[in-house]
């Protein structure tokens, strides 16, 4: 066991002493969980302090009765949110072709394809900051 006194650790002249090698089952016993995507909560973050001092109102009751629900979780991701958006422009824009009301399904369109122009831009900027 290496010498761990108080006056050897305010010293520092020295490296390392030992490099400890684990066995192969321990390491399979220590190694990180498998890898998975997980699904974003639906829960709004609060702090615990607001949890234990708010008390219910009228506000927050609201919000409850506001807050969508989720029927299909997976859209909470963001692949499979790009490929819904991708699907309802395509179904729009199918519909506006056709006819119908083709004013507001012009409109509709064409903020649906504002909105994925946005995103591809953002994407594209993210992708140039990771590369530096």
């Amino acid at each position: 066991m290496p010498d761990i006194s108080p006056k050897r650790l305010m010293s520092f002249d020295h490296g390392i002493d030992t490099i400890v090698h684990a066995r192969k089952d321990e390491q399979a016993a220590q190694s990180l969980p498998e890898r998975r995507n997980l699904m974003p909560s639906d829960d709004p973050v609060r702090a615990q302090l607001t949890l234990l001092l708010e008390k219910p109102n009228i506000g927050r009751f609201l919000e409850d009765a506001l807050r969508p629900d989720i029927g299909n979780r997976d859209l909470l991701m963001p692949a499979e949110f790009a490929e819904a958006l991708r699907e309802a422009l395509k179904g729009l824009a199918g519909l506006a072709e056709r006819g119908g009301d083709s004013r507001v399904l012009n409109r509709a369109v064409r903020l649906l394809k504002e909105e994925t122009n946005l995103r591809d831009l953002v994407a594209m900027y993210r992708s140039a900051l990771y590369q530096g």
